[in-house]
């Protein structure tokens, strides 16, 4: 195919490969400061103290630095600073932060690097007058105490150093209590949901393309996957958290879990510099003062990757050509001692293409076997301009508003070739194709905004807030002339019921939306504080214009602290499954489509053993109502006609990062089941997993080498049953298959099992830092399937075999 095939935006930052270089480029004039003063021997620690709650500053607190792998007994009275910054050699330390009001915090591996200064922003939670004084972790100091008991927080340090995160903030998550990420796809599931029904929220902005390539007419296998590559790497995210239910009333539009990505600011003190280098691609950037206003900072990133030759050096050139730039800027500014103000810019475009030389490089098994004969291109423009204004009204008091827009355009096309009709030996231009079979067009145009109140009270704490949204919506899905496919379900409609294939026609499949949808959500909730016990009642509201609909959500929660050490959380709420504007506009019956209902409870036990060990154990059950079935694939009409239920329990053994290392058990058990109507039998879910168990943890070897791994084992995903029918075209037509689903789920693939490996080296050579990294995806080559591939001119059905996947890397700090 000619790149004239594209679509064309010719305006598009995508059309000029080196805009990453020069970004940097600019960003390097931009600053005075461009290289540390070599001259320091030393570097030091920048301290922020803040209210768990209010978020404010703390005054009046004490400081306690250690080398990283001694962790002070809790007993111990350690020598005190009390300058929030503090000059040390470099080296990697452990941080104690204490105040005679809060709980005593410990970050505990924190990194000085010669003539920089690291900022550390640190969160306290207020001490009870009733327990001896309590030690706690920076990660815990920040999480809901009336939240689900697996709720997790990761910092920056803990996602860019997990094995198997590839370079991914999503992938970066594994290891969670109740989440399963397989390492193929940037993507996770939780509690037998799908990946679609998790709710990520960015610097608390909805961000809904936050993964490349998951939207177009690409493989089956991406699509249920939820996507190839997200848009941030681990090392931009500041903190993650993680919950995988009783979230409050503040967060609605999807129910699966909620995760909460914080893009980290720019550091105030210093300026630091990075270039990083793998296969796949470059990322640049630009972390410090802004050196336009005094109390701004800025963090720059822009990372431009092409999997395609990525592809080809690992052997799976037949996947095709992805590329993708992410250009991600934020700005962070302390107007006065009251008010702050950050700017967030990110621009994420891609392109994809797999032509006629994919399509031959699908026979690697077997000569003239091809695998694969999809013909794809695609192209996407995806950005988000966002403003957050934080204003402290009172000392008990704060107001946090968010305005934004999104945009998002996508032009792709989808046909086939067909290598099996001409001699094996047939130069690829002289292949018949049919191109553009299936083509569409999307344009999402969004503006919202989002306003949180909070107080504290005699009570506890209020909240109270607002929500609103318009979001233009441009759809178009053309099919050229009839296409017959030869996978199908037995219940989807043919003419001739004996006919072994369903043909596509564009009376069916053409179909247009252009509309606007408005969104209105208010919420509030307020909190209860006892001696032992806290408890938090809520109501949301949510209005859906194109849906015509208006759902009441309430939502509870208790926490009963039974000693100091044991603390037992209920939480339970209603939540709700957004309709994807693809289904909206997939067919003209499809626009009043309904939201999913979820109504969840749990119950969960968090025991400390000391103050870095901890167990978890956490039952749940969730009952599902409307969702969304699609009845017939030939003419995607979806109806909310379906039922379901999913029950389990997590539990993990976490050992939080102390004495250089850490290390997680988990475990969890669930059973996942929905049915397409009332009439109908109950099947597993597309994503249950009944058991699943990984085993991991990071060794800080010192501080030069960091090691880190996990094993993950996990029942295998749901299949169809079916069968296979030979010749289904009839003599004198090329020979085809066909495939006929006759059973939904009712088949297993086999269990999962893969072991992820990362090793990281750090050596500076003033003023440079190196890291050299290796991270090994599946090392022993597992075959774990997620899907099968139908291939209807051989009758195969294909299990996926099983990649060894390495990303190696160089990154560069100054």
């Amino acid at each position: 195919m000619a790149e004239s095939d594209w679509p064309q935006q010719d305006l598009s930052m995508r059309n000029y490969p080196f805009t990453p270089l020069l970004c940097f480029i600019f960003m390097l004039i931009l600053s005075p400061a461009a290289y540390p003063d070599s001259s320091k021997n030393s570097g030091s620690i920048h301290i922020d103290v803040i209210d768990a709650k209010t978020q404010r500053q703390i005054a009046g607190a004490s400081f306690s630095v250690s080398a990283a792998d001694s962790l002070l007994p809790q007993n111990s009275q350690p020598p005190h600073s009390s300058a929030n910054n503090i000059t040390l050699p470099p080296g990697l330390y452990q941080v104690q932060v204490f105040h005679p009001q809060y709980q005593t915090v410990i970050a505990p591996s924190v990194r000085v690097v010669k003539g920089k200064t690291t900022s550390l922003s640190l969160s306290m939670i207020a001490a009870r007058s009733d327990t001896e004084t309590l030690v706690v972790y920076g990660d815990q100091s920040r999480l809901d105490s009336l939240t689900s008991a697996g709720a997790r927080y990761f910092d920056r340090e803990s996602l860019r150093s997990n094995a198997g995160s590839g370079s991914d903030i999503l992938r970066a998550l594994d290891g969670l209590p109740g989440l399963f990420s397989s390492g193929e796809f940037a993507s996770y599931t939780v509690r037998g949901n799908g990946p679609r029904d998790n709710l990520i929220l960015v610097d608390g902005f909805p961000f809904a393309n936050i993964v490349h390539f998951d939207d177009s007419f690409g493989e089956l296998e991406d699509i249920e996957g939820g996507g190839r590559y997200s848009v941030f790497a681990p090392n931009l995210i500041n903190g993650a958290t993680f919950q995988p239910g009783g979230w409050s009333a503040a967060y609605g539009g999807r129910a699966g879990s909620l995760l909460l990505l914080d893009v980290a600011k720019g550091n105030s003190q210093t300026a630091s510099y990075s270039a990083r280098l793998d296969l796949a691609g470059i990322e640049l950037g630009y972390d410090g003062p802004s050196n336009i206003h005094a109390d701004t900072s800025l963090l720059f990133s822009a990372r431009s990757q092409d999997f395609g030759r990525f592809f080809e050096t690992i052997g799976l050139e037949d996947i095709g050509s992805p590329k993708n730039t992410d250009i991600i800027v934020k700005t962070s500014s302390r107007l006065d001692q009251n008010n702050d103000l950050e700017l967030l810019f990110i621009y994420a475009p891609e392109k994809f293409l797999r032509d006629i030389d994919n399509v031959l490089a699908s026979d690697e098994d077997e000569p003239g076997n091809y695998t694969d004969i999809e013909l794809e291109k695609s192209a996407t423009e995806n950005y988000l301009l966002g403003a957050t204004w934080t204003a402290h009204t009172d000392s008990n008091a704060r107001w946090t508003n968010r305005l934004y827009y999104r945009y998002f355009e996508q032009t792709a096309s989808s046909g086939e070739a067909y290598p099996d009709l001409v001699p094996i030996d047939t130069p690829a231009q002289q292949i018949p194709v049919r191109d553009n079979i299936i083509t569409s067009s999307r344009q999402e145009q969004e503006i919202g905004l989002r306003s949180d109140f909070t107080r504290w009270n005699r009570f506890g704490e209020f909240n109270a807030g607002l929500r609103f949204s318009k979001t233009n919506l441009d759809f178009d899905i053309s099919l050229a002339g009839d296409w017959q496919r030869f996978e199908y379900d037995s219940d989807d409609f043919r003419a001739d019921p004996n006919q072994r294939f369903i043909v596509l026609t564009p009376v069916d499949v053409n179909s247009s939306l252009h509309d606007s949808n408005n969104l209105y959500s208010f919420y509030t909730d307020q909190s209860f504080e006892f001696d032992n016990w806290q408890l938090r009642s809520g109501i949301r509201l949510d209005h859906d214009s194109l849906a015509d609909e208006t759902i009441l959500s309430p939502r509870f929660s208790a926490s009963w602290r039974a000693t100091d050490n044991t603390k037992l959380v209920l939480t339970a709420g209603r939540y709700n499954n957004a309709p994807r504007f693809n289904d909206r506009a997939a067919a003209a019956e499809n626009r009043r489509l309904k939201h999913e209902l979820t109504d969840q409870i749990s119950l969960g036990l968090s025991y400390l053993f000391r103050p870095d060990l901890e167990l978890l154990l956490e039952p749940y059950y969730q009952h599902q109502t409307k969702l969304i079935v699609e009845a017939d694939r030939t003419n995607r009409i979806r109806e909310n006609s379906g039922t379901g239920r999913s029950w389990g329990v997590d539990t993990a053994l976490i050992k939080r990062f102390s004495h250089g290392w850490s290390a997680s058990a988990n475990y969890s058990y669930n059973q996942a089941k929905v049915q397409d109507a009332a009439n109908q039998p109950y099947y597993a879910a597309d994503f249950h997993r009944p058991h699943s168990f990984s085993l991991g943890g990071v060794w800080e070897i010192n501080e030069r080498w960091k090691l880190s791994s996990r094993w993950k084992w996990a029942s295998g995903t749901p299949a169809d049953g079916y069968v296979i029918y030979a010749n289904v075209l009839g003599e004198g037509q090329p020979l085809r298959f066909a495939k006929e689903n006759i059973s939904n789920n009712s088949d297993r693939y086999q269990n999962f099992h893969s072991l992820n490996v990362r090793l990281d080296y750090r050596r500076t050579f003033n003023p440079l830092s190196v890291i050299v990294f290796l991270d090994v995806i599946n090392l022993y080559g597992a075959d774990n399937p997620l899907s099968s591939e139908f291939n209807p001119r051989s009758g195969e059905n294909n299990i996926e075999e099983g990649q060894i996947l390495p990303i190696l890397g160089v990154r560069l700090e100054w």
